[in-house]
């Protein structure tokens, strides 16, 4: 039995076919080789309002369609949330940047360096479900093993940022390893730092992936940083904190290594905001 592509045009339509046992979204189409012969493939790349990213009051919303390209050309992104930036960028092989999409890399089964940055940022996800819509914090989109939150017939239709309320606020992203098509990073982080005025910091929130579904935030490292004075021997603390939680194939200091630097690099960024 062949794959059979269905392309649609109103969103309404969406919900229905995905009730057909075997059917899955595609749009950028970039994991299209991973189909099961005989599935139902979704096209929904022809729906109007699912590809922009705007500032909405104090959100940014950007469409489940939006590319990786979209995302790393952004100047609204580069501006408030460079994290998401940096990860887009980051991915080494020009046609999935250029097809690849947000959607994609959240509710994939290999999930996204994207992804990962999203959670570092607190995303809200909002999601259609049947004739209805529902909101749900990234937080809870995955479980331990890496399975999504979607029921059979649901798929987001937004994800949604709040503006950085803190002035001196920096970000970073990283990983260990790159994607291909039978391999994927052995790991991948990103991590949000704000300082108060006394240069203390004041909040961390970071993402973690191990492999292609093993990801979570990063709470050991978060609590070990609050209220500490930023530098080198709390950022490698809070690191190796982290690191002794983790299962992973990536040697403890590989990934120790990776942590302090993507905290480095973003007390680095929030302390040059905090000069201008």
């Amino acid at each position: 039995m062949q794959t059979v592509i269905t392309t649609v045009q109103k969103v309404q339509e969406v919900s229905a076919l995905l009730e057909i046992p075997d059917s899955r979204i595609i749009a950028g189409g970039t994991g299209l080789l991973a189909s099961r012969e005989g599935s139902r493939l979704i096209d929904i790349s022809a729906l109007e309002g699912l590809y922009g990213i705007k500032q909405k009051g104090n959100r940014i919303e950007i469409g489940p369609l939006a590319t990786l390209s979209a995302l790393s050309a952004s100047h609204l992104l580069k501006m408030n949330v460079p994290v998401l930036t940096e990860a887009a960028e980051a991915v080494n092989d020009e046609t999935v940047r250029e097809k690849g999409t947000l959607g994609g890399n959240i509710a994939d089964e290999r999930i996204g360096d994207a992804a990962v940055a999203l959670l570092a940022c607190g995303a809200k996800l909002t999601i259609k479900t049947g004739a209805d819509f529902r909101e749900l914090l990234i937080d809870r989109f995955w479980t331990p093993d890496g399975q999504n939150d979607l029921q059979y017939d649901e798929w987001i239709t937004k994800i949604t940022l709040q503006m950085p309320k803190e002035q001196y606020m920096g970000e970073a992203f990283g990983k260990i390893g790159q994607w291909g098509w039978d391999t994927e990073p052995l790991a991948a982080a990103a991590v949000r730092m704000s300082l108060n005025e006394d240069n203390e910091i004041a909040a961390v929130r970071g993402g973690l992936r191990i492999g292609k579904k093993n990801i979570r935030r990063m709470f050991p490292l978060e609590k070990a940083l609050k209220n500490q004075k930023p530098g080198d021997s709390s950022f490698a603390k809070a690191a190796a904190v982290m690191t002794a939680v983790v299962r992973t194939e990536v040697s403890e200091a590989a990934l120790s290594d990776l942590l302090a630097g993507l905290l480095q690099r973003s007390f680095t960024m929030a302390n040059e905001r905090r000069v201008f």
